[in-house]
């Protein structure tokens, strides 16, 4: 099994996340394949090359084509397991899942299964977190290591009102993960970015001793003055 390192000096989001898997080789026509076996619908999945610092990145977008409900994490939870995927695929997107009902029923004094996820429990969330999962699988990654996070600053606008970055969640999920305070203007990482992270990675020792295999780009979504915006996936072996 390879080992996939996520060089996040630009922070990570679930897109970025799929967009780098996508630009490390696994195949788009598969992946999509994949996601229209969970049982949802109202979406359209593409992919664009973008070029950020003369970076050229993969961009992976989900367009909502149709209004979503708000969903209960034993809702999704029963969405993906409902679905044809492979056991660990499954698993790893089911585990993600919980990380963040964990965070979020801590931050708001409820339970995991009572958590409303709002923004997260949205169609292009489940699709970032279910994609991740299986390119994962796809890609034969066995082990995820991760760098020293970014933070960023300021607030963002949420369904709850406003809320500093990071976001609550976020903090709460990257307990004891290595992280910048304050680096970047804006959210660098995203609830589910850091979802991901508790769940599947753990954090990388420096020095790192790597050999690498391919290295994909996946793009964010901002225009960044003093980085670009994408996320650096290096696949191979420690």
């Amino acid at each position: 099994m390879k080992t996939a390192y996520l060089d996040a000096f630009s922070g990570l989001s679930g897109d970025m996340i799929v967009g780098a898997i996508l630009d490390c080789g696994a195949d788009f026509d598969q992946f999509e394949r994949a996601i229209k076996s969970v049982p949802i619908a109202g979406y359209r999945l593409s992919t664009r090359r973008k070029i950020s610092s003369g970076i050229s990145a993969l961009k992976f977008d989900v367009a909502v084509t149709e209004p979503q409900p708000q969903r209960h994490f034993g809702e999704i939870r029963a969405l993906i397991e409902a679905s044809p995927l492979a056991a660990t695929v499954r698993h790893r997107a089911i585990s993600i899942f919980e990380v963040l009902a964990q965070a979020e029923a801590k931050i708001h004094n409820t339970t995991a299964d009572l958590v409303h996820f709002h923004e997260v429990g949205a169609v292009d969330s489940i699709i970032d977190i279910v994609g991740t999962a299986w390119g994962l699988e796809h890609l034969g990654v066995g082990d995820v290591i991760v760098s020293v996070l970014p933070m960023g600053r300021g607030f963002a606008r949420s369904q709850h009102g406003v809320i500093p970055v990071p976001a609550p969640a976020t903090v709460e999920l990257l307990s004891g993960f290595p992280v910048k305070i304050g680096d970047g203007a804006h959210e660098m990482v995203t609830p589910t970015g850091a979802a991901v992270v508790r769940a599947l990675a753990r954090p990388a020792e420096i020095p790192l001793a790597f050999e690498v295999e391919k290295i994909g780009y996946g793009a964010g979504t901002r225009e960044l003055e003093d980085r670009p915006n994408v996320l650096r996936l290096m696949l191979g072996r420690e």
